[in-house]
């Protein structure tokens, strides 16, 4: 009995390692953030939201999932619908024609994979002479795993339109996505901590919006 229990409890703490690694390494991080100080005396009416894809399906998806974070924010295909053969200054003079004065703009800049060792588990707080000689006998080996993590990095930066300067920037870096909409989710989560930290302008939260910049 002793040696079935001491198997049912290791197994259960390498179950609990595996579900922790898979599902706890779906956090975002900023990897890095900038901000300029003038931006904390900026007030954005108008945001208009980028995502930077060929794909236009996903383009348009991911803008509109951006802009349902913002009060007042567009998503640029509704006022771009097409990027092609169009240069930077004829956007910026376009966007400012239509009244938008702040642009935030995302894309992904790198995929990658990282593959990362977890051991077994062998020791732990409650050990006897008893609970160890039952463990050597019943299970001598306890075999550890590989987990191989996606690692998604994306750039995100905020401009006010007006005098065409960068108030915000980061870069987020994702593990193990489920979809384009969990990822965006997340970072525009650490992004709107950030925000707030910088007193700049804040995302939706539970029907509330700041648009202080």
């Amino acid at each position: 009995m002793r040696i079935a229990n001491r198997r049912s409890r290791v197994s259960q703490l390498v179950l609990v390692s595996m579900l922790c690694t898979g599902a706890c390494s779906r956090a975002t991080h900023l990897a890095a953030t900038w901000h300029d100080p003038a931006a904390a005396n900026t007030k954005f009416n108008r945001l208009v939201t980028v995502f930077v894809s060929n794909d236009e399906s996903t383009r348009r998806s991911i803008e509109e999932r951006l802009a349902s974070k913002f009060t007042h924010a567009t998503p640029s295909y509704r006022v771009l619908p097409s990027m092609e053969g169009i240069d930077a200054a004829t956007v910026r003079a376009k966007l400012r024609e239509a009244g938008y004065d702040g642009a935030l703009i995302m894309r992904v800049i790198d995929v990658s994979e990282r593959t990362s060792y977890v051991s077994g588990q062998y020791w732990g707080p409650s050990y006897g002479f008893g609970a160890y000689w039952n463990s050597a006998w019943a299970y001598p080996y306890d075999p550890g795993y590989v987990v191989t993590d996606h690692i998604v990095t994306v750039e995100t930066e905020i401009y006010a339109l007006a005098e065409d300067r960068l108030a915000f920037a980061a870069r987020s870096e994702t593990l193990n996505k489920s979809s384009f909409n969990s990822l965006i989710d997340s970072i525009m989560r650490h992004i709107d901590e950030q925000l707030r930290h910088d007193n700049l302008i804040a995302v939706r939260d539970s029907g509330l919006t700041r648009h202080v910049a």
